[in-house]
């Protein structure tokens, strides 16, 4: 028996391969691990980076507030912020990364930051970056990768006294004869004086309320401005009230006039602070002595300030400079912004976004010289032409002149002198013949002498037109810049003096300082800028009341649960809303106002109810504005809004009340992330 053993080469073969085979095994096996460890580290540190983004953005934030609260809307474009496409933009860098967030110049402003972080990976496109994290965005900038993040918060704030009466809750207005309107203490286009004038009224008497349903009783008020309701509410209008502009209300129009009723009223409502626990006590039982001086007055409008001053008002008239420029210094009126459409011969230098020109063709036979600067294009068409005559004018050049032999007979000897024979035998005509005029005597039948020349019977010629393309106009949009300078100044000047003194004694005189009183009635004197807070109780009845001096202001602190200004009223000897500001704390509940004086003055109380009765013939029953938790206005009532409340009055802060990330694809204020790298 023979036994055939196995060869050792191909043993040999066999565990080679096998072990080739299990190497490739942990080898991919390897590789697909560190494969994923790797994608997970750049996940994870790409996340770290973007979350990264949200400190630089809440800090772009805080200073965009912080500017708002400082500065208002009237001064968006100060301390270092920019008009950037109307926005007020400013641009930082922390380190290696950097934000961007603009301001909206509105009512209710909105802010959006966008910040970018390096990201430590370089990733091969940019569909990768955002399957990673649907929010991230991206964008390179000097052979880096930045990751960066838009968040976008909506404000409220601002303005106390934005509108005329703002009430938490309803309105009641079923008074008799109630009216509102509005006038500007700051312009002498609705004032007089800075005081109210009927004939100068103006329509932004705005009543308003932060609640929804049928809170809103108008009666048959008569409103000149808007009304509002928060969210659903509804405005209840007796038959002979009328809502709307001063052209709607004085025509005698009756109802809501189209376009003035919102129901989207969010205001906010801090609550008043104590601002200070102790201070001075009142001069008791004091004679004040006011010297009233009348004059016979003449004004006078003047182009300069007068040197020096006169002792009264001056009021400074306005006009509007609209200007393509930019004016620097920025004018501390605040300036208004706006985007214009534009046509120009010339090419523009101040284009926002795409220039389209219009081109105008003209055909010409001559070719200007020196061609026009916004010249294009010239095309020149050349045309060959035989004809009996060249042109007489026009741009030609001719080619060749086409002639035949002609010869003219004149049987007769001698030859005629050409100047004196009338005959046809004269020479030919100038410009109708070419070369030598050869003349001879031919002694053949008939005999006579002989004229030979070359008789042009055509012409070939080129003639030149020129198609030429001009530039016409350039249509494009620019910023056009409008703000308010001096004009002129106007101001009176005695002609006449008339001096009397009155003595009245006070019950309680304030000076220049702080008080703390536990209860106010009586007859009050403000004599000097005064800050009051009452601790219980506020009462003016009969002859009672606050007369606030020429010099004087009042800001009144109420934490008593209720006040009543009646009898005498609030007598504001300087007619300012300015100097009286009435502000009721959180234990203020109640404040009525009746009789039939005059108010002058503002009123914050966000928890008292407010009730306005009285009235009579005075048409100037409550000057100022008003934001309480509810109104009922009984009796004959007219109220007058000073709008310069809403630019020098009481501001409360800007505060967040949304926050909102906006993806790469959705619309933002700052569009171009790249914005954000361009140096200022």
């Amino acid at each position: 028996m023979k036994i055939i053993l196995p060869s050792p080469r191909t043993a040999r073969g066999s565990a080679l391969l096998v072990t080739m085979v299990v190497t490739a095994i942990i080898g991919f096996s390897l590789a697909s691990y560190l494969t994923l460890v790797s994608a997970q580290n750049r996940s994870v540190v790409r996340s770290q980076t973007w979350n990264s983004t949200i400190p630089i953005i809440e800090a772009g934030i805080e200073e965009a507030l912080a500017h708002l609260n400082k500065n208002g809307l009237t001064n968006l474009f100060t301390q270092g912020w920019r008009n950037e496409y109307g926005y007020a933009v400013r641009k930082r860098w922390l380190g290696d990364c950097r934000y961007m967030v603009a301001i909206t110049p509105t009512v209710r402003p909105v802010i959006e930051c966008t910040a970018w972080a390096p990201a430590p990976i370089l990733f091969a496109d940019n569909s990768a970056h955002s399957t990673l994290l649907a929010q991230a965005g991206t964008a390179g900038w000097r052979n880096r990768t930045y990751v960066y993040r838009t968040v976008r918060v909506n404000t409220r704030g601002g303005p106390l006294f934005a509108r005329g009466m703002v009430a938490k809750g309803s309105i009641n207005l079923n008074g008799n004869n109630v009216s509102s309107d509005s006038f500007d203490s700051a312009d002498p286009n609705f004032s007089t004086n800075g005081r109210y004038d009927g004939n100068k009224r103006n329509d932004n008497g705005d009543v308003a309320t932060n609640s929804g349903g049928n809170v809103f009783d108008a009666g048959n008020a008569n409103i000149m401005g808007r009304v509002a309701t928060g969210p659903g509410g509804q405005v209840s209008v007796g038959a002979n009230s009328s809502i709307g502009t001063k052209a709607w209300v004085l025509g005698g129009n009756k109802g809501i006039e189209p376009g003035r009723f919102t129901d989207d009223m969010n205001m906010d409502f801090p609550d008043v602070q104590v601002p200070f626990t102790s201070g001075k006590n009142p001069r008791l039982n004091v004679p004040i002595s006011i010297t009233n001086i009348s004059y016979g007055m003449t004004t006078v409008t003047t182009p300069t300030l007068p040197s020096p001053r006169p002792t009264g008002t001056i009021t400074t008239n306005y006009g509007t400079i609209t200007t393509d420029i930019l004016p620097s210094p920025l004018p501390s009126g605040g300036i208004m912004t706006t985007l214009v459409a534009r046509t120009s011969t010339e090419y523009p230098t101040n284009a926002i976004g795409p220039v389209s020109t219009s081109t105008v063709v003209v055909t010409a036979t001559v070719l200007p010289s020196p061609l026009p600067s916004n010249v294009v294009a010239v095309v020149t068409n050349i045309t060959t032409v035989t004809n009996v005559a060249l042109p007489t004018n026009g741009t030609f050049v001719v080619l060749r002149t086409n002639t035949s032999a002609t010869t003219v007979p004149y049987p007769n000897s001698p030859m005629p002198d050409k100047n004196s024979d009338p005959g046809p035998w004269q020479p030919p005509y100038p410009g109708t013949y070419v070369g030598e005029i050869t003349r001879y005597y031919k002694n053949s039948n008939p005999k006579g002498w002989y004229q030979d020349y070359q008789a042009i019977s055509s012409y070939v010629y080129q003639t030149h037109t020129y198609r030429i393309t001009y530039n016409g106009a350039y249509s494009y949009f620019a910023y056009q810049y409008s703000y308010q300078v001096p004009e002129s100044y106007t101001y009176q000047i005695p002609t006449s003096t008339n001096v009397t003194i009155t003595t009245t004694t006070y019950d309680m005189v304030f000076d220049s300082g702080d008080y703390v009183v536990a209860n106010l009635g009586g007859s009050v004197y403000v004599a000097g800028d005064v800050r009051v807070l009452v601790q219980n109780s506020m009462d003016f009845t009969g002859k009672g009341g606050i007369t606030i001096g020429p010099q004087g202001s009042l800001k009144l602190y109420m934490a008593g649960a209720s006040a009543k200004i009646a009898g005498q009223g609030v007598l504001n000897m300087n007619g300012s809303a300015h100097a009286f500001s009435y502000y009721g704390l959180p234990s203020n509940t109640s404040l009525t106002i009746q009789g039939n004086g005059s108010f002058i003055g503002t009123i914050y109380a966000p928890n008292a109810d407010f009730k306005l009765g009285g009235g009579g013939n005075d048409t100037q029953d409550f000057i100022g504005a008003s934001v309480t938790a509810t109104v009922f206005m009984n009796g004959h009532f007219n109220f007058h809004y000073d709008e310069d409340l809403a630019r020098r009055g009481p501001q409360s802060l800007y505060v967040i009340t949304s926050w909102n990330e906006i993806g790469p694809g959705e619309n933002a204020i700052l569009r171009n992330p790249d914005w954000a790298f361009i140096d200022e």
